[in-house]
């Protein structure tokens, strides 16, 4: 599943490919794909794009807001040939210049919500701060985690605490922190917090240079891979760069990666 690096690489591209076009119509191929909550209207113009947590946000001249979720296997695919489409394409926005972007989905659970720009978006509304925010800082982390006896791995991965982390970059945190991931979130001492903090937005800002991880599915707008697999430290390994053994458990039902001896 596409994560916040992932996510904010794929805005970069659209940003340059498809800003200011003006929408000519949108097509689904597979029925649910497309949430309209306002009746079929014009959308107008491309006038902003951005994220919150892993959803794509496009607002458009007409003051409509198409909401994208990618779910697992989604991918958007900018084409300048409208002949062309793929095996996997669930739905089309086609453009008014002739070019278009083609949600691509293998697993079908990615959607895209249209709906009317004063409304309230019900998916952004229990969502935590932005990693890469002023707002997220150790304090805003000690007072999430005061309370809460769960494993530091599973909090991090909570979507209401800190919207946009996913498994891997989860991981490659910790290992930075040098902090065991079962280790409970009230347990943290205020150094650790301050390198959870210090350390996501490196590693996020980090994986965006390298225009995210490909570990199978995700491409970007151009559909290449992403690079930051090639410097991953311990998720996916089997050996720690000090030479120990990668530890693999399941947290939560998820595949969780570390060293027990740098993150004891």
């Amino acid at each position: 599943m596409p994560e916040l690096p992932e996510v904010q690489t794929i805005i970069n591209g659209l940003n340059q490919k498809i800003l200011r076009k003006e929408i000519q119509e949108i097509i689904e191929f597979r029925p649910g794909t497309i949430i309209w909550q306002i009746p079929f209207t014009s959308l107008g113009k491309v006038v902003s794009i951005s994220r919150r947590g892993k959803y794509i946000l496009l607002q458009t001249s007409n003051k409509i807001n198409l909401i994208i979720h990618l779910r697992m296997t989604g991918k958007l695919v900018f084409e300048t040939d409208l002949s062309k489409s793929s095996t996997h394409s669930r739905a089309e926005i086609i453009f008014r210049d002739k070019t278009k972007l083609i949600f691509n989905d293998i697993r079908t659970f990615g959607k895209i919500q249209i709906m009317k720009k004063d409304e309230e978006i019900a998916a952004f509304q229990n969502l935590g701060v932005e990693p890469l925010s002023e707002e997220f800082d150790a304090k805003y982390l000690r007072n999430e985690l005061k309370n809460k006896k769960a494993p530091i791995k599973n909090i991090l991965l909570d979507q209401r605490v800190l919207a946009g982390l996913g498994n891997i970059y989860v991981a490659e945190i910790l290992f930075r922190c040098k902090i065991d991931p079962r280790k409970q979130g009230n347990e943290l001492d205020l150094k650790q917090l301050k390198l959870i903090v210090l350390h996501t937005k490196t590693v996020l800002e980090e994986a965006i240079k390298h225009n995210g991880t490909t570990i199978s599915d995700y491409r970007s707008v151009e559909d290449k891979s992403g690079e930051f697999q090639n410097f991953l430290k311990v998720y996916g390994k089997k050996t720690c760069e000090c030479g120990a053994e990668i530890s693999k458990i399941k947290q939560a039902g998820r595949s969780t990666y570390f060293c027990a001896v740098c993150q004891n």
